[in-house]
């Protein structure tokens, strides 16, 4: 029996009794899915499924959010973080509101803010396509148990011999429950690992260090959002009173969120959220 048999027969067994039980498990709704993965982008996904509950009650198709304003949605991600991603969201729901999934298949990543793992998470679990998601854990995942350097590589070159005679999806969705429980990023629970004799764990998936959220630009920019979802025309100098940083480092933010099509500045004075 190869490594890579043994390696996908002892995780779904292994799934079976340790599966996270979400909604969105049981659809194949391909803007469902869209939206809970955008969503749960760097957020822990019990806090991304509360998230994910009310946006579905309020947008349950992508015409319901097109015709949203930017606000509305930025009021309902208070709180979430990454603003971004509630813009690009918006602007990838006006495009499905004209064009269907099935017509832009399987080119998702021509949406605005899905990358290659968002468009393989819709790809497996909306189309049941032969796809393994790569995100961090899942990356991790590999390098640890087949001891590669290069776990994207690896997974492109093999996703087709290990996807073989299983449903993508229940495959896709115990990486992220073992990623999650088991084989974490710090303190994996080795003890308890059901790979414990066979895993090279000491190969690790590099990550690039998470910067201090406490002051940095994502900080400032989050403040600087939630006071405009509640005041309209706020003149520089006095959101700089509010906001207390360097009058040039908040220039350089506004012009980043502007850029983005976040914000607008009236007149080099006066700052709104955009329509």
């Amino acid at each position: 029996m190869s490594k890579q048999h043994i390696f996908k027969k002892k995780l779904l067994s292994w799934s079976i009794k340790n599966t996270r039980e979400y909604s969105w498990r049981n659809t194949e709704d391909p803007w469902k899915i869209l939206l809970l993965e955008v969503i749960s982008q760097q957020t822990q996904l019990d806090r991304a499924n509360k998230y994910y509950q009310k946006f579905i009650k309020k947008f349950p198709s992508p015409n319901e959010m097109s015709i949203a304003t930017k606000k509305d949605i930025l009021e309902m991600w208070s709180g979430l973080g990454y603003n971004s991603r509630a813009v690009r969201l918006h602007e990838a729901s006006k495009i499905l509101s004209k064009n269907s999934f099935d017509s832009i298949y399987p080119n998702f990543n021509i949406l605005p803010g899905v990358g290659e793992y968002t468009k393989n998470a819709i790809l497996s679990f909306a189309y049941k396509d032969k796809v393994i998601t790569q995100d961090t854990n899942v990356l991790r995942i590999f390098s640890r148990f087949f001891g590669t350097k290069n776990p994207q590589k690896f997974i492109l070159e093999n996703q087709k011999n290990i996807l073989k005679n299983i449903k993508s999806r229940k495959f896709n969705e115990a990486l992220m429950d073992f990623g999650s429980k088991i084989c974490t990023s710090k303190n994996p629970s080795c003890s308890i690992c059901i790979f414990d004799n066979q895993c090279k764990k000491f190969i690790q998936v590099k990550q690039s260090p998470k910067p201090a959220f406490k002051g940095s630009n994502r900080e400032i920019r989050g403040k600087i959002i939630k006071y405009l979802l509640v005041n309209n025309n706020v003149d520089i100098s006095s959101l700089n009173t509010i906001i207390k940083t360097e009058e040039n480092r908040l220039r350089h933010i506004l012009k980043k969120l502007e850029s983005e099509g976040m914000i607008k500045i009236k007149n080099k004075k006066l700052i709104e959220i955009s329509s």
